[in-house]
């Protein structure tokens, strides 16, 4: 068995608990959890949506950006065509009406996510972390984030199995207080976007979005697929789909939404995703890539990268994000089986996905990382492989260079041996 110690990142106030009391005091002091005796009939937000295809292709894409020296502001990105979406107008509580022009999904999440940021329920501002471009042709950006490391005692963690059990003595999503959920997500309407402020809790398992108290951007939330079902933290299509049309919602290119297989720097064993608004390019999403295997499903290209420090596969449709999430998600599938520890990464509103398999942790459990790496307290998760490089330290946020950061990143990546192999068991 191999595991690494190391202190896991806060994303809900809840893992500061020390123990199961902990946990039924706070409930006791009028804290509700996300849990089955809880949730059902509770009145929580609810965005309501179809199932999209993807958004116009003619839009700004960040990989046709040039070099980018500062962060613009995110409200200039909204999209001005709302579409047939609406705003449910029976709650007194209304959206300010020049909002309503913009994406319904942008203006609810990031005005219900400004909300809990005046109710004091992050851990520090993160608009006063500093964020800088690393010189360089790949554009790294480059954030200081000491919020992000934690005084929570470390804790042991297999990483050398993918496919765990959910564990229901340890920390989950059902453990969570439902005042840090944003609001339901609900892809089932017949068409557009509706939201409602007040809405029961109806769906025996709902989708819901929660912040991540540690953030690393503007608006980062995490979405749980259907968080009374207990999920693992493995991929199949449909929860993949969920994500997909979760970004497809959004009308700024700067919302992506992330994923951490166990062994690939997941800290909680419950399906769920990460997503923020990062108003600069991933480096990953510029990178070159030339096409490998046929098309699937008739409208899903894949590509590999062929100028990054990382090997990994870009997953493309410019038709179908159903058949995008199944193609990616069955190969998501093979990698699990294969005990292969993987990263995602969701762009250009949906339709484009980065399956990065990794091995970082591995090496790391095996003593073979080099210790100048290991000192940086960088954790390569999905954010940071394609080009976010979350700091601990002033001196690397000083300090880091490109040929540092490419040099880094080469640690994470399989050899072209392994990643040739991999191709070939998911048929690519």
């Amino acid at each position: 068995m191999l595991t690494i110690q190391r202190v896991p990142t806060v994303m809900l106030l809840e893992q500061m608990a020390n123990s199961t009391d902990d946990l039924k005091n706070a409930e006791g002091a009028g804290n509700k959890l996300m849990n089955a005796a809880s949730l059902p009939g509770a009145i929580l937000p609810l965005y309501k949506c179809s199932h999209r295809s993807p958004r116009n292709t003619m839009r700004k894409r960040t990989r046709s950006f040039g070099d980018l020296q500062t962060v613009p502001d995110i409200l200039d990105y909204l999209s001005n065509d709302s579409g047939s979406d609406s705003v449910d107008s029976g709650s007194e509580d209304s959206l300010d009406d020049s909002l309503n022009t913009k994406s319904l999904f942008d203006t609810v999440l990031l005005g219900q996510w400004d909300k809990l940021n005046t109710e004091g329920m992050f851990r520090y501002d993160v608009t006063e972390c500093s964020t800088k471009m690393i010189p360089g042709k790949f554009g790294f950006v480059a954030q200081l984030n000491e919020g992000r490391a934690t005084k929570k005692r470390p804790t042991e963690f297999r990483v050398d199995l993918v496919k765990q059990a959910f564990d229901h003595g340890k920390f989950n999503f059902t453990k969570a207080a439902q005042k840090e959920a944003l609001f339901q997500f609900d892809t089932s309407a017949d068409a557009g976007a509706t939201y409602l402020r007040t809405a029961k809790v109806l769906d025996d398992s709902p989708n819901l979005l929660v912040i991540n108290v540690s953030p690393i951007e503007y608006g980062h939330i995490l979405l749980v697929p259907r968080v009374l079902d207990h999920l693992p933290q493995q991929i199949q299509p449909d929860t993949l789909l969920t994500a997909i049309e979760m970004v497809a919602e959004s009308a700024n290119p700067f919302f992506r939404a992330g994923y951490n297989s166990l062994g690939a720097y997941a800290t909680i064993n419950h399906l769920h995703f990460q997503a923020y608004y990062l108003m600069a390019p991933f480096p990953i999403e510029r990178a070159a890539t030339s096409r490998v295997g046929k098309r699937r499903k008739h409208t899903v290209s894949v590509s590999r990268l062929t100028d990054y420090p990382v090997r990994a596969l870009v997953f493309e449709t410019s038709s179908s994000l159903q058949d995008l999430a199944y193609v990616c998600g069955e190969a998501c599938i093979k990698l699990q089986d294969a005990n292969i520890a993987f990263n995602l990464l969701i762009v250009e509103g949906g339709a484009r996905v980065f399956l990065i398999p990794q091995c970082y942790a591995e090496k790391q459990a095996r003593g073979l990382v080099q210790e100048k790496y290991l000192e940086t307290q960088v954790n390569p998760a999905c954010w940071e492989i394609c080009g976010h490089m979350v700091l601990k330290r002033q001196e690397d946020y000083d300090n880091f260079t490109e040929s540092f950061t490419c040099d880094f990143l080469s640690q994470v990546s399989l050899t072209e041996e392994k990643f040739q192999a991999v191709m070939k068991m998911i048929e690519v």
